[in-house]
């Protein structure tokens, strides 16, 4: 997540191969095509890698695979890249808009963000900037099944807009 927007901003980032997910494998080819496509060079190492990049140039990138967190990591390689970039088949979840509005804040040109074909023009910085972060699905998720159990009790207080069924069901099953 964090090499491309280390290589745009310093040229060049080493970093250790991934591994030791419970989940399972955590592949990197489609976030190292993407830096490639950008015109980063890679150099693979034992247990490490390497990417350098003068500059960064703005490329039009098709991913064969839907990705959230490759996309987040391309938009924000492709902020500091020279020209434009286009991410085409990117992820569309709700995390998408909500960096790239951060993103837009701090300074950068990103548009068509949670649709398939996002576009960023590149900038030579970006500042620092505050966010509100979104509340996390996945969590907002384990809490309304507890929510439907008897026994446990929801927080009322909360921004279901991005988890569309969760008014439903509290109104249904919670009387909210």
């Amino acid at each position: 997540m964090l090499a491309g927007p280390l290589l745009a901003r310093f040229g060049e980032v080493t970093m250790s191969q991934p591994g030791g997910c419970i989940i399972g494998q955590r592949p990197i080819d489609l976030f190292l095509a993407g830096f490639k496509t950008l015109g980063a060079e890679l150099f693979e190492h034992n247990e490490s890698f390497t990417l350098k990049a003068k500059k960064l140039k703005g490329a039009k990138i098709v991913l064969p695979k839907i990705s959230v967190t490759v996309t987040e990591s391309l938009m924000m390689t492709a902020c500091l890249a020279e020209g434009l970039t286009t991410i085409i088949n990117a992820a569309m979840e709700p995390e998408i808009p909500a960096l790239a509005d951060y993103l837009n804040n701090c300074g950068a040109k990103i548009k068509g963000a949670g649709t398939p074909w996002i576009t960023i023009e590149g900038v030579d910085r970006l500042s620092a900037g505050e966010y509100e972060l979104i509340p996390d699905r996945i969590e907002a998720g384990s809490f309304i099944m507890l929510g439907l159990n008897p026994v446990f009790y929801v927080a009322r207080k909360s921004k279901p807009m991005n988890i569309p069924a969760s008014p439903l069901i509290c109104k249904r099953h919670l009387r909210f």
